[in-house]
């Protein structure tokens, strides 16, 4: 989360118009919009091996983070299906939450020129100054005190505009028409629960997501409540023949774990509130803030929708993914250390200290939390996949044989150093750093990724190039011999 002091003065006044209104969408079809069954793979991405990353919020210390392992993955060269080429390239999905939807969107949006123009464009840009100033002018006092019908993530969605994305929508991103699916989280403020810019979240409430501004949805991903007001949506339910899925519409199953269940019926629960849009039943308008409020590592919806569908498995199939060897979770944390300063006094911290430890400690619970719940789903997935090979279900499996699943870690926590790694954990989360910052943060997120003994493995395997018959092999004897999953540094057996 950003910016967690507004005490700085200036003078600067601008008057920002209302947000456009969003696009009607008359029809859902699944063949319009941004979704991933609507982009190719692209002349080097290849269903065999599924890679999904997540970038976790931040400010500018968590896109720098990001930077640094997609620069990482663009110079890891890897040999699979036949040929060599970038393990970036086979990049199926980013997830990116608060600052890691900075990175996340302007690389979906440019590709490889992500790497020679968003230093300029974010991660050396001072906006924070902007908005200190736009804070104390007279039209942002005005906002401050609701004496205007601008809101303050007004301006943010404008600034973030005219520096980072100029005017670029989702239907920028559709026209690549290619991999990897940018996913950009928000939180629902009012159910405190994920919320995705893609044209799948929005179908329920009848909005086009093509029309919509790349910026606005980073803002609505990163207005940390209080401090910015929330992204407020129009729920058009009901007037574009939306029918609800069908795992939506019949009773939750229970599963042999009670909590996953419980976990089911919420998730159900809440998105059926999408589905009335009544005034004074319903929900007519959907308001969005910081998506590190409900999931500060943008994990938690692949996870409920793997749970909605009953496994990964079916997930796959629905995305039309086939012949998946290898399932690969990436995940970029810019988590930060506690303030253990507070406790070498009896004195009562001050509101902003207090604040920012509250903040600090939700987020770092909240992600602990989801990394252990993607753990444990990695098992679940791991142990659905064995049993479809067993029985012989090649008909209607994603996976070509028993894939390997591989679950990759970048956290600040892990550099080795001691008095590096406090310094990294102390770099604040707002919105302007200094150079020398975000070169340490850039080379930090290439070592851990380079370092990490999960990424290591996935590496050496794929830098062995096996003619087509000894990759056969290979994988009927995986099936035989159900080597164990590695996460992270630990080796979690295959039951």
């Amino acid at each position: 989360m950003a910016l967690t002091g507004l005490l700085l003065a200036g003078c600067a006044t601008v008057v920002i118009a209302p947000p456009q209104p969003e696009r009607l969408l008359e029809r859902v079809e699944p063949a319009h919009g941004y979704r991933f069954a609507n982009l190719s793979p692209g002349p080097d991405n290849t269903d065999g091996l599924f890679m999904v990353l997540a970038f976790s919020g931040g400010g500018t210390r968590s896109a720098a983070l990001a930077y640094g392992v997609l620069e990482q993955l663009r110079d890891t060269s890897v040999y699979w299906e036949g040929r060599q080429r970038r393990l970036l390239d086979e990049v199926d999905v980013i997830n990116g939450v608060s600052g890691g939807s900075y990175a996340a969107a302007y690389y979906g949006l440019h590709g490889d020129a992500f790497f020679t123009s968003f230093p300029q464009r974010f991660l050396q840009a001072d906006l924070q100054s902007e908005l200190l100033d736009h804070y104390v002018s007279v039209t942002g006092l005005a906002q401050l005190l609701d004496w205007s019908r601008n809101d303050r993530v007004d301006h943010l969605s404008w600034l973030i505009d005219r520096h980072v994305f100029e005017g670029k929508t989702f239907a920028d991103l559709l026209a690549r028409r290619q991999r990897p699916l940018i996913v950009l989280h928000a939180t629902d403020l009012a159910l405190g629960s994920d919320f995705q810019f893609t044209q799948d979240q929005l179908d329920p409430l009848c909005i086009d997501l093509s029309s919509f501004p790349i910026a606005r949805a980073v803002a609505a991903s990163s207005a940390v409540p209080i401090l910015f007001g929330p992204v407020a949506l129009k729920n058009h339910a009901g007037r574009c023949g939306y029918v609800a899925p069908s795992w939506l519409r019949q009773p939750v199953p229970q599963p042999v774990d009670s909590g996953l269940s419980l976990r089911m019926q919420r998730h159900a629960s809440d998105v059926r509130s999408y589905l009335d849009a009544d005034k004074k039943t319903g929900r007519p308008w959907i308001h969005l803030v910081d998506g590190g409020v409900s999931d500060n590592l943008g994990l938690r919806g692949a996870i409920e929708s793997s749970m909605a569908r009953g496994g990964l498995a079916p997930l796959l199939r629905r995305l039309g993914v086939k012949e998946v060897r290898k399932v690969v979770f990436l995940v970029v944390s810019a988590e930060v250390l506690p303030d253990l300063k507070i406790d070498r006094s009896g004195d009562s911290p001050g509101t902003a200290t207090m604040a920012t430890a509250v903040v600090d400690a939700f987020m770092n619970n909240n992600s602990f939390e989801i990394m252990a719940w993607l753990r444990s789903n990695f098992s679940l997935w791991q142990k659905e996949a064995r049993e479809s090979v067993a029985a012989g279900d090649r008909h209607d499996s994603p996976y070509a044989g028993l894939p390997e699943f591989h679950l990759i870690e970048v956290n600040l926590r892990d550099i080795q150093d001691s008095a590096e790694r406090e310094r990294m954990m102390a770099v604040p989360t707002t919105l302007k750093l200094d150079p020398e910052q975000v070169s340490s943060l850039i080379q930090a997120g290439r070592t851990l990724l380079e370092r990490a003994p999960e990424f290591r493995r996935l590496v050496q395997a794929l830098r062995v190039p096996h003619p087509p018959e000894a990759e056969e092999g290979i994988r009927a004897e995986a099936v035989g011999s159900l080597v164990p999953m590695r996460v992270g540094a630990q080796t979690v057996g295959r039951e």
